[in-house]
């Protein structure tokens, strides 16, 4: 199964790093010459914009550098502005889901860690208020789709941050810069102090990565490397470039780790308990579950079940007790073993629908399952039921594995 993995371990991390390092891979660079042309209409005070790519070498290894040439006045830009913009861009340039959703994810990480570090509304973004932000959170999820990964697994290492002193537009900060420290926080992305000082990861280039990753490995899995794309920063701080990989999985099943948190309920309502679900989802739980029980006294409960990333376990562990009421919740850290699995989109009768496949330890396909949300699109469109969606689904399934094979 093919997959993207994002080295950052060493080189660290920002938006031009990452959209060089696509680009040295082989993505489209004609997708982002697009993205240029269609910035001055889309965002105010973009008068143009040009792309050019440099051969550099970073610690001994060759890399592309990119270099954005952006004529712009200086804006009081806030996030509105940005998700307008992001907006247009979607319409001009026909943007996939794919595309504009982590798009959108990466501005709104950034916004909730800039809201978290200055106090809540009225941010001025300073540095992040160029036009160069839109750029980079657009421009990685549409190089990955040009080179024909998008709906593959993405995994990233541990990120190299720097160390060391950081000017910025507030007065010096210790690196990381309290942006970028916040939006680690906030997705429980592992990182490293060093493995020099200055600043390596930058919070748009943190933001973008969090926005795309699926995982971020405690231990690389056995793979095999396709391509890979070397990409270097404007500051050469002597260490090795950010490497992406095309790489093809190998080996048996994926293991990592998931905080397991549960509490016993018998006072609190329906309403309360959607509301709470909804909530945790939204804060980054990766399920939810709600399990009738009998609790003291004969009294009907509920056990309400969380899995979630352990490094935002005690988060939620707090936010269930806020919101449940419950005086303690139990809490365990459970190994996870997981068939490996990729997003498709086939085509049905002129409709795009995605699907999920699971895959065993040796490539094959143990699972096919539609999105939910398309299959009934396409059930409404075409007056058919949803068994026969699925069955029509299924047929083109086939028949599109059986010309691939």
């Amino acid at each position: 199964m093919r997959a993207l993995l994002i080295d950052a371990s060493v080189s660290g991390v920002s938006g031009d790093m990452l959209t060089a390092a696509l680009l040295d891979m082989g993505a489209d660079v004609n997708r982002l010459h697009e993205l240029a042309s269609a910035l001055p209409s889309a965002l105010e005070g973009v008068r143009g914009f040009k792309v050019s790519l440099e051969r550099v070498e970073r610690a001994g290894v060759r890399a592309v550098r990119l270099d954005l040439r952006i004529d712009e006045t200086e804006a009081e830009r806030g996030f509105p502005d940005f998700y307008v913009a992001l907006e247009r861009l979607r319409s001009t340039l026909n943007l996939s889901d794919y595309v504009y959703e982590r798009a959108r994810a990466a501005l709104k990480l950034m916004e909730e860690a800039e809201a978290a570090v200055h106090g809540g509304g009225g941010v001025h973004l300073h540095e992040l208020a160029s036009a160069d932000t839109l750029i980079d959170v657009v421009a990685a999820p549409l190089l990955i789709e040009s080179l024909g990964l998008a709906g593959c697994r993405v995994m990233a290492t541990p990120v190299a941050v720097g160390g060391g002193p950081v000017r910025t537009a507030h007065g010096l900060v210790s690196s990381p810069a309290p942006a970028t420290r916040e939006i680690l926080r906030l997705r429980g992305i592992p990182f490293r102090l060093g493995p020099v000082e200055g600043e390596l990861a930058t919070p748009t280039g943190v933001a973008v990565l969090a926005a795309l990753a699926d995982e971020f490995l405690a231990e690389t899995p056995a793979l095999e490397v396709a391509r890979v794309g070397y990409g270097a920063g404007s500051r050469d701080y002597g260490v090795q470039p950010l490497v992406a990989y095309e790489v093809k999985l190998t080996g048996g099943e994926l293991r990592d780790r998931v905080a397991v948190l549960e509490t016993n309920v018998d006072d609190v309502d329906g309403e309360l308990l959607a509301y709470a679900r909804d909530l945790l989802m939204e804060r980054g739980a990766l399920d939810v579950y709600t399990i009738p029980a009998v609790g003291k006294k004969g009294r009907p409960a509920f056990i309400v079940q969380v899995l979630v990333e352990p490094a935002r376990a005690r988060e939620l562990a707090q936010l269930m007790m806020k919101e449940l009421g419950t005086l303690g919740v139990r809490w365990t850290v459970a190994d996870r073993l997981k068939l490996r699995r990729e997003t498709v989109e086939v085509e049905v009768s002129g409709e795009r629908v995605r699907a999920k496949i699971a895959y065993d330890g040796e490539g094959r396909i143990v699972r096919v399952k539609p999105e939910a949300a398309d299959l009934e699109r396409y059930s409404r469109r075409k007056g058919v039921s949803l068994r026969e969606a699925r069955e029509q689904f299924l047929k083109a399934f086939g028949e599109s594995s059986n010309r691939q094979g």
